[in-house]
């Protein structure tokens, strides 16, 4: 009885998350300009080599 009460409460739990998901990231704070990956050929080392900048 008591598995079944837990896993009720847990599906109740992740679709209020789900309902008030989209208000949280709305409120949330806008982020930096977006970073963008670079890439290089690193002939030394014969591969790729990326980095992020903004």
């Amino acid at each position: 009885m008591k598995t079944k009460h837990f896993i009720l409460s847990s599906i109740l739990a992740f679709a209020g998350l789900a309902v008030l998901a989209p208000s949280i990231a709305s409120a949330a704070p806008p982020h930096h300009p977006k970073k963008h990956k670079v890439c290089k050929w690193d002939a030394r080392h014969h591969h790729r080599v990326c980095h992020w900048v903004r």
